[in-house]
């Protein structure tokens, strides 16, 4: 069966607070509004909807009158023909400019729908051509408000009619074309005259209106008082959702004492987007007893229910939620935390937080004295695996020896008795050192090949290639020697001459100290043999020297490190240790969850 997770008591409660508490309030409230509430809100905003409806498609059909008068004077050519003849030097700019006058003046001047109209020629958008119902000093508004927009409109290569909304007043800009090859030559401004445009249009006192056009950046009123600060909040919400991407879509809200409507639609030439804000007293006012008697229930019901909640929360899901966090503590390595503060509200949750204080104590106690365990075990490992690669030799009778030697003046002997005793004196470890300098374990290197020299003669050659900058690594006591007997045994000794290249150098962050020799080409089964060899697979009396270096390299350092012998080419075997630039940290008896954590490989081996 699978394993369901339990719900916590929290929820529990909330269930049992919804179940006993919230859910007959509901009811209650569903009792008094929905037969009679929201069937007179439906209806409500049901003829809101219809009502901002019809005014955009009255207010768009008007538009669109006007956008399909300003096309007349591209297909009427009158225009077009006077600025070619003026191109051409056939007419002065003076015709010119009583051409496109006369022009203006029939089509827009006397058309009560238009305030204002102006022509300007692309190559000279400087030079206005205009006709006004305003004031002479409108020349100076159109230049404050209007001509940036005109002039981003002229950049652009279409004959569109772009509809804006420039500070509260509706235009129309459109490019004007030739109409033989499509040349660009001019453009024009129509500011739409909104109380002839407009002011027939119906209007409900219940409702206020406005409109966007292809930007919420501007707004035209119908209605003045639709512009008072009171309404300011639930415009810009309306404002703030409208989209030109949006077709015939309604989209309400409600902000305070208003209610607001934004009914977007696309057309030809434009998007608009109707704007129609109610006063929620008015439209709804009969639902105000309602109100009143939903009132007088909640001020009886909310105070019970927050006391309700307060009470849960204050003895029950803090002291959870303090409990809950102690234990993600602990369960994150803290061990030995203690739950500190406040005192817990209640009995049981003091008592929970006195049993958990006192286990977290106790299981410190006991990580400690396990980890000091397991840290007296490695230590022991680490001595054993020494012991057995080093046997005590008569190192006085070979001092003896040496002595004889020298008085007999036999110099080669001697030079190797002093050799091998540098073998012994080290393999002994008199001073009971574990880590040494690199320097030292190259002097007992250097030791065994020189014997290794003197036995094989011209049969040997030897190199060396050191980086003196990591003489003073600390490393493991005799990790060098078993791997050059190795090499010696199972290099030169099987050919007649034989190179043994020792090498050590830094790679990132780690030293690999190595060494190659010459003789018989490794193959498959010998490869495989030497990895079971230093993964301990195979019986404990076969190469123990190359075993035991492996083992206390990886003992020390982590299972990351070790020595690998590979071929490397026809004929050549690499021995390579490879250890970090400084030896790591024991970790300590307080950080002892992360370390069984981070190197579960070496918590196994020495539970072994």
């Amino acid at each position: 069966m699978k394993n369901k997770r339990p719900i916590s008591l929290r929820r529990r409660l909330l269930l049992m607070i919804t179940i006993c508490w919230i859910v007959p309030v509901i009811l209650i409230f569903l009792y008094i509004t929905v037969s009679y509430r929201n069937s007179i809100i439906e209806k409500t905003e049901m003829l809101m909807e219809e009502w901002a409806k019809n005014f955009t498609s009255l207010h768009a059909q008007k538009i669109d009158e006007a956008i399909a008068i300003s096309k007349k004077p591209s297909y009427e050519l009158v225009i077009e023909k006077a600025w070619k003849k003026y191109k051409e030097g056939t007419i002065s700019y003076r015709e010119f400019y009583k051409e496109v006058n006369g022009n203006l003046i029939s089509k827009f001047y006397n058309d009560n729908r238009f305030v204002i109209s102006v022509f300007y020629l692309c190559d000279s958008p400087d030079r206005l051509y205009y006709t006004s119902r305003q004031p002479a000093d409108y020349i100076n508004t159109y230049h404050e408000n209007v001509e940036s927009e005109a002039n981003k409109i002229t950049s652009m290569d279409t004959s569109d009619a772009h509809v804006r909304i420039i500070n509260n007043k509706l235009y129309i800009i459109r490019n004007m074309y030739t109409t033989t090859n499509y040349t660009k030559f001019g453009t024009l401004v129509l500011e739409l005259n909104q109380d002839k445009l407009f002011g027939g249009m119906l209007k409900d006192k219940d409702y206020e209106m406005g409109f966007f056009i292809n930007s919420n950046e501007s707004m035209i009123y119908c209605d003045k008082s639709l512009n008072d600060g009171s309404k300011s909040d639930i415009l810009q919400k309306l404002s703030s959702r409208y989209s030109t991407k949006e077709n015939r879509t309604m989209i309400k809200i409600d902000s305070g004492a208003y209610t607001g409507l934004l009914y977007q639609q696309k057309f030809d030439d434009y998007h608009f987007g109707t704007v129609l804000v109610a006063n929620k007293d008015i439209i709804y006012s009969e639902l105000n007893e309602v109100k009143n008697r939903i009132i007088l229930i909640l001020m009886v019901i909310v105070p019970v229910f927050i006391y309700m909640l307060y009470f849960i929360t204050r003895h029950i899901t803090i002291p959870i939620g303090r409990m809950i966090e102690a234990s993600r503590e602990l369960e994150k390595g803290n061990i030995g935390m203690q739950i500190e503060g406040e005192p817990m509200p209640n009995a049981e949750f003091t008592y929970l937080l006195q049993s958990f204080n006192r286990m977290s104590s106790e299981l410190k106690d006991i990580i400690d004295y396990a980890y000091n365990e397991e840290l007296a075990k490695k230590e022991a490992q680490i001595i054993a695996l020494q012991s057995q690669i080093n046997p005590h030799f008569l190192n006085n009778t070979l001092e003896m020896m040496n002595w004889q030697a020298r008085i007999a003046g036999d110099v080669e002997v001697s030079k190797m008795i002093e050799a091998l005793s540098i073998l012994l004196n080290y393999s002994m470890d008199r001073s009971n050192k574990k880590m040494i300098h690199l320097s030292e374990e190259l002097r007992c290197a250097d030791a065994y090949l020189y014997i290794a020299s003197m036995r094989f003669g011209q049969r040997l050659h030897i190199e060396k290639e050191i980086d003196e900058s990591l003489l003073d690594t600390l490393v493991p006591q005799l990790i060098l020697q078993p791997i050059i007997e190795n090499a010696v045994v199972h290099g030169v000794e099987v050919v007649k001459s034989g190179v043994i290249k020792l090498k050590v150098f830094k790679e990132n962050d780690n030293v690999i100290l190595q060494v190659i020799n010459t003789g018989r080409s490794m193959t498959r089964d010998d490869i495989e043999r030497i990895q079971n060899i230093l993964n301990s697979k195979t019986e404990a009396n076969t190469s123990l020297g190359i075993r035991n270096v492996n083992e206390r390299i990886k003992l020390i350092y982590g299972e990351e490190y070790g020595l690998t012998i590979l071929p490397i080419s026809e004929g050549m075997t690499a021995s390579t240790i490879t250890i970090p630039c400084k030896p790591l940290d024991r970790p300590k008896s307080d950080n002892l969850h992360k370390f069984f954590m981070e190197k579960p490989t070496d918590a196994n081996k020495l539970n072994e």
